[in-house]
């Protein structure tokens, strides 16, 4: 069969799915990514896999319905062009037009992960009123339609259902997209009291108060080091960019910037750090620390609290509560026994809960079953 995998991705990001393309590869299936398009080369990565990619013209965020039905006939024409018979979709984003794109280009199979509730449900006011009329319809249909659906978070689960949104049993929840264990090998502990954050860089991630807190803790603790690892987000503007250059002009931030391989990055830290509020699925870039025996800080929100066992392999804070982070952050320093305990346990929790392959395995059985 051929496989499309969609997601909001542009051809010049990399794969970030090879085992699942490997996986599918190895059964006797094809496989096609299926994206945005951009003004950059196409990455090397799907050279390297031996995976097209079919661009269609989607966007972040679409409130026009007129525009979303221009969109969902292209993608109509793209996927029966490509006798695409199989469609996986990545991001509730996506769904309305993806899913009924599919159902219109006669797709057999249609799968939905939800990794993230997106910004959609986080809208208020008039204008969100207004917006979520006329995406809520489209996701109900969009729901329905799926052959299945996988949640990656209990939470996200239950509000979507408590909206009335899903009707049919067709769906279930399922440990994020997992870590490759392999790839993302335990290794001992730096012992130096090294602090990094890697993810989009946009103010729900957290990073202005990752950039207060490293400030704070500076100041105690001269020694302590603060990384900040990933692309800025070119359409967000809720960084404090003042601050953040200010803080990197004064020794206290490493900004690193966008990066192919962020193992190097994991190695060299001590503690991982991801204070986000944005509604994730459950976050890859913790999944990856944790893999390699780094202890946790985030926060008690949808999907990162899926992460942490608060006090085992890490701490759980209230989201924007810069005092608690900088605590806790303290608190890492001076505890050099149950830190390196706390790095263990997060070894332990991946290999029991977030293998990607035996995700894979129970996403693959649902959809070829």
């Amino acid at each position: 069969m051929k496989v499309g995998i969609s997601s909001i991705r542009t051809k010049d990001m990399g794969i970030n799915r090879h085992e699942l393309i490997n996986k599918l590869q190895t059964l006797g299936h094809s496989v096609t990514y299926i994206g945005r398009d951009s003004d950059s080369n196409i990455h090397q990565d799907y050279e390297r896999f031996q995976v097209p990619f079919l661009t269609i013209p989607l966007g972040r965020s679409n409130t026009n319905p007129f525009k979303e039905i221009e969109t969902i006939i292209k993608t109509k024409q793209v996927l029966k062009e490509n006798e695409i018979d199989v469609l996986i979709s990545y991001g509730i984003r996506t769904f309305p037009t993806m899913v009924v794109a599919a159902r219109l280009a006669g797709v057999k199979k249609v799968l939905c992960i939800v990794n993230g509730s997106g910004r959609l449900f986080q809208l208020t006011g008039i204008k969100g009123f207004l917006v979520k009329c006329i995406s809520y319809p489209m996701l109900w249909i969009a729901f329905l339609l799926s052959d299945s659906i996988f949640f990656q978070n209990p939470d996200d689960k239950n509000m979507i259902k408590g909206k009335g949104l899903l009707w049919k049993r067709n769906y279930e929840t399922i440990n994020g997209s997992g870590v490759n264990l392999e790839e993302y090998p335990f290794c001992k502990l730096e012992r130096k009291p090294v602090f990094s954050m890697i993810s989009r860089l946009t103010g729900s991630k957290g990073v202005n108060e990752y950039i207060q807190a490293a400030s704070y803790v500076k100041q105690k603790y001269p020694e302590a080091s603060f990384y900040l690892i990933g692309p800025i987000d070119e359409e967000d503007f809720s960084i404090n960019m003042i601050e953040l250059q200010k803080s990197v002009k004064n020794g206290i931030i490493n900004l690193i910037g966008k990066v192919d391989d962020v193992r190097p990055y994991i190695i060299q830290s001590r503690i991982f750090v991801l204070p986000s509020y944005y509604p994730e699925g459950i976050p890859r870039s913790i999944l990856e620390a944790m893999a390699m025996g780094r202890p946790i800080i985030t926060n008690n929100s949808p999907g990162c609290r899926e992460t942490v066992i608060d006090g085992k392999n890490g701490f759980l804070i209230q989201p924007k509560d810069v005092k608690e982070l900088s605590d806790k952050m303290i608190w890492m320093i001076n505890n050099e026994d149950p830190v390196l305990a706390m790095g263990k346990y997060s070894r332990e929790i991946c290999e029991e809960k977030f293998d990607i392959h035996k995700i894979n395995n129970l996403m693959l059985a649902k959809l070829f079953q």
